[in-house]
């Protein structure tokens, strides 16, 4: 079942990029909660799913961010069961991201320079997946 308009928190420091990723997912047709770092990032992960226990249905997080860290907010996420599945998508211009990251289980890691399509295409498969589990987690019980 896929979501006409999934819930993303994209969470980048650069201000530029994040602006680039808002505008090609909202012109796919997603709503966007933007972040400038993890704790922000911690922050609106909590209001959006205290609106909503289905949302956000995908996470795109920057690895590298000043003060609090993609690792880190993902390490966080992942201690709290409420949150816990919602699906990340890592992006970093870092080459070897994919050794660094094993440890976060991320749904997809993106080297940056990011592909549009490739992104709103990974999104959409992560929210599908997000989505799916939650609705049979629903009828399991």
């Amino acid at each position: 079942m896929t979501p006409a308009r999934p819930h993303v928190l994209l969470v980048e420091d650069d201000t530029d990029t994040r602006e680039v990723l808002r505008l090609i997912l909202e012109s796919d047709g997603m709503i966007v909660t933007p972040a400038n770092d993890g704790l922000e990032a911690l922050e609106r992960l909590e209001e959006i799913h205290r609106r909503d226990p289905l949302t956000p249905c995908a996470i795109v997080l920057d690895y590298m961010m000043p003060r609090f860290s993609g690792a880190q907010f993902r390490e966080r996420q992942l201690t709290n069961p409420e949150t816990a599945d919602v699906p990340v998508i890592l992006v970093s211009a870092m080459s070897d991201l994919e050794a660094r990251a094993a440890t976060l289980d991320p749904f997809a890691i993106l080297q940056k320079p990011i592909d549009p399509d490739e992104l709103t295409v990974l999104v959409r498969k992560a929210s599908e997946n997000y989505l799916s589990r939650r609705q049979n987690r629903r009828q399991d019980h």
